[in-house]
């Protein structure tokens, strides 16, 4: 294959993700304190109207707050819904779980008995579990497929765990949550995801070959909508089908479509704004908390 095993297109776009968030969290944190201190001290010295009255104006400054609380809120509300669908697909499997047959013993020491078979008619396997992750597989995927085709699905499965690719799902979704004025950030999650299905697939195929992975990605099905409303439990989707399916015929990972208008646009709209309400705030922050910053004293 043209790209090396050990590359990542998809964890490359997730700690772009982390990166990105990490960044604008160092500019706002320190700053948004200092801001709503200097917001409420004016609007407690001339009331209300001290919002869009007051030289500097505050009203950027209050948009800044706005975007900040609502960001934590949308980024707190998408991890509450991961953990609660996580405890969910936990309790269903294990109702549903059954002692490992004798053919995956070998798999059992490989993945450190971070084996759980499901006793369910429909073939599919997934990586679950945002904490300590888990390989799932059902009774129907090991009566459908053949032991090559069953090491081919697993071998990915382990490239998921490895990676611990269903923690880094939910921190992913968070931060989209929580940056959702930057429309980039979905394109890099998408990345992050189609990336990730990627790798395995080489892993896979590194491991056992095309032939087994191919005939087992024509017979496993997508998890059940229990498994797959929980980002914890689940990374694939029919949108990143095509793509496997290409890189089994052409040994290489697809080129991603480049980035259109209705991405790139926005988000540079998004900066601007962002970046203007930032230097503004801290106008304000020199001009009423000057304390805050010192250098400009």
């Amino acid at each position: 294959m043209n790209r090396p095993r050990g590359t990542s297109t998809g964890n490359r776009a997730f700690w772009w993700m982390v990166a990105i968030s990490a960044l604008l969290r160092a500019l706002l944190v320190y700053g948004i304190c200092c801001l709503a201190l200097a917001i409420v001290d004016a609007v407690r010295s001339a009331g209300p109207a001290a919002l869009w009255s007051n030289d500097p104006n505050l009203l950027p400054g209050l948009l800044l707050l706005a975007l900040a609380a609502v960001g934590v809120t949308g980024a707190a509300w998408s991890l509450a819904k991961s953990a609660w669908h996580s405890a969910a697909v936990a309790h269903h499997i294990r109702h549903h779980r059954i002692p490992a047959p004798p053919r995956l013993a070998a798999w059992r020491e490989i993945l450190a008995g971070r084996l759980v078979t499901l006793d369910a008619p429909a073939p599919y396997a997934l990586t679950y579990g945002a904490l300590r992750p888990r390989v799932l597989v059902t009774t129907g995927l090991l009566r459908t497929l053949s032991d090559a085709e069953v090491a081919a699905v697993l071998a990915h499965e382990h490239e998921h765990l490895r990676s611990r690719d269903p923690l880094k799902n939910v921190l992913a979704r968070a931060i989209l949550a929580r940056h959702f004025y930057l429309p980039a950030l979905t394109r890099l999650r998408d990345r992050f995801t189609s990336g990730r299905e990627l790798s395995a697939d080489r892993a896979a195929m590194a491991a056992y070959g095309v032939a087994p992975l191919a005939g087992a990605l024509l017979k496993v099905t997508e998890a059940p909508t229990w498994a797959a409303a929980s980002p914890s439990a689940a990374m694939s989707t029919q949108a990143v089908l095509e793509a496997r399916v290409t890189q089994l015929e052409t040994g290489t990972e697809p080129r991603s479509a480049p980035a259109g208008r209705r991405e790139v646009l926005p988000t540079l709209i998004a900066v601007l704004l962002l970046g203007s309400a930032i230097i503004w705030s801290a106008v304000i922050v020199a001009h009423y908390m000057p304390q805050c910053l010192p250098g400009l004293r």
